[in-house]
C-alpha cells in the first residue's frame, strides 16, 4: 500500500500521480527515482489535457524501467513489457473503470490517492509474479 503522507507530501511539493509512482516503485523496479520524477514530469493531468490518468503513466513507464528493453533486439524485454503493460492496464481499468484523468480525477490528491495506491500495487504484484517465473 502506497505511504499517503509521503505521497501528499510529494504532491504539496509540486509533484503529479505519475511521478509520485515512480517514487514509490523505483526500489522494486530498480531506477533512480530523481530521474523518473524528471521524465514523468510533463504527464500530470493526463498529459495536461484530460487524457492517460498520471498515475497509470507512472506504472507502466517503473514497468518499462524494470522489463528494461534498452538495446535492438532484445525481443524477450520487448515481450515482457507488452505482456505487463496489458495486465496492467487491464487490473487498472477492471477497479476505476478507465484510464482516463479526465474521467477519474478531480484534481485533488485526495481524490487520485486511490490511483496511486492502485498503480503501486498492480506493479509489485506482477514485478512479484514475473520474479516467481
Amino acid at each position: 500500500m502506497a505511504d499517503m503522507d509521503k505521497a501528499y507530501e510529494l504532491y504539496k511539493g509540486g509533484f503529479n500521480c505519475g511521478q509520485i509512482v515512480a517514487t514509490f516503485l523505483s526500489g522494486p523496479c530498480g531506477f533512480d527515482e530523481r530521474e523518473a520524477r524528471a521524465g514523468l514530469a510533463g504527464f500530470g493531468g493526463g498529459m495536461h489535457c484530460g487524457e492517460n490518468c498520471s498515475a497509470v503513466i507512472g506504472g507502466v513507464s517503473s514497468l518499462g524501467m524494470y522489463c528494461g528493453q534498452r538495446d535492438p533486439g532484445d525481443d524477450a524485454a520487448k515481450k515482457k513489457i507488452g505482456e505487463m503493460t496489458e495486465a496492467f492496464t487491464q487490473a487498472f481499468r477492471e477497479k476505476h473503470g478507465s484510464l482516463s484523468c479526465s474521467d477519474l480525477c478531480t484534481g485533488d490528491l485526495h481524490a487520485c490517492a486511490s490511483y496511486i495506491d492502485t498503480a503501486e500495487s498492480i506493479v509489485k504484484e506482477l514485478i512479484t509474479k514475473d520474479k516467481e517465473n
